[in-house]
């Protein structure tokens, strides 16, 4: 069995479009975490084999498994994409979301998937193909994939939810992560549900590892660092649009995600858009 390391990916660090399946046994040394773009395909993990859909993401753990591709009826449509992380960053993007989703993701006996629509596939790739993403330009890569985990850990963190949390949790992760409800603050977004401001947050951390405030930063920052990358709005624009009427603290608290200001973000990210 063929062991990739990250020196042997050095021409794709972050990133790799694959038409052509590996069809070698291998495992890495490094997360590896793949979607299905286009057709099917035979996956085989840890000895156990499926056939695996367009939409299908796959988080595979360093050194614990070990796996191969096969086209499905010599499908000439498929193609997929691997993205690779190190495990410090994988750690780290994690505890963004929620401080257990590491543990769920590296722990159990089979890597851990979902399923993706055709809408959130083609945002993925928008954002690869952005005129500034290039080999040349890691931190360009990086913040793009920073985005893209972000949004598959946070689908991890809901796709769990029902198996342990009340209905009540669950419609509150989602309106936390609606864009439209971005202007409002956690107390009006809390107002409706019966019962106290305290069980509230006591019981929305114990399932999801943060403060009801923490997770919905997280997701004000990811939309705003949309926005910067698909729109011309002004970065004011985009601070009242997450909620934040000081657009000095909005950029502040996206720079301490990011590790950049906005407007550095987007001259580096932005999209082919017309001024």
């Amino acid at each position: 069995m063929r062991t990739i390391t990250k020196t042997s990916i050095m021409n794709f660090p972050y990133t790799n479009y694959i038409h052509i399946p590996e069809q070698e046994i291998h495992n890495h040394t490094f997360w590896e975490i793949f979607i299905i773009l286009n057709g099917n395909c035979i996956h085989t993990v840890n000895g156990k084999t499926s056939k695996l859909p367009a939409g299908t993401i796959m988080f595979l753990r360093p050194f614990k498994d070990s796996h191969f591709f096969q086209k499905f009826n010599d499908d000439d449509s498929y193609r997929h994409r691997d993205f690779y992380i190190d495990d410090d960053d994988m750690r780290k993007w994690c505890d963004y979301v929620s401080p257990s989703i590491y543990d769920e993701l590296n722990n159990p006996d089979a890597p851990v998937y979902l399923t993706v629509s055709p809408t959130s596939i083609n945002f993925f790739e928008e954002m690869i193909f952005a005129p500034n993403y290039s080999a040349q330009n890691l931190n360009v890569q990086k913040n793009v994939h920073f985005s893209i985990i972000i949004t598959l850990l946070t689908k991890i963190l809901i796709a769990k939810l029902p198996k342990m949390a009340s209905s009540w949790i669950n419609e509150l992760v989602q309106k936390l992560k609606n864009p439209e409800n971005f202007s409002f603050t956690v107390e009006q977004l809390i107002a409706d549900t019966p019962y106290s401001h305290c069980h509230i947050c006591k019981e929305f951390n114990k399932y999801t590892g943060k403060t009801i405030i923490n997770f919905f930063t997280i997701q004000k920052m990811n939309h705003a660092s949309y926005l910067l990358m698909n729109t011309n709005m002004k970065v004011i624009d985009i601070a009242n649009a997450v909620g934040y009427e000081s657009p000095k603290n909005f950029i502040n608290q996206f720079t301490k995600i990011f590790s950049m200001p906005p407007s550095q973000w987007r001259n580096l990210n932005q999209l082919s858009i017309k001024k």
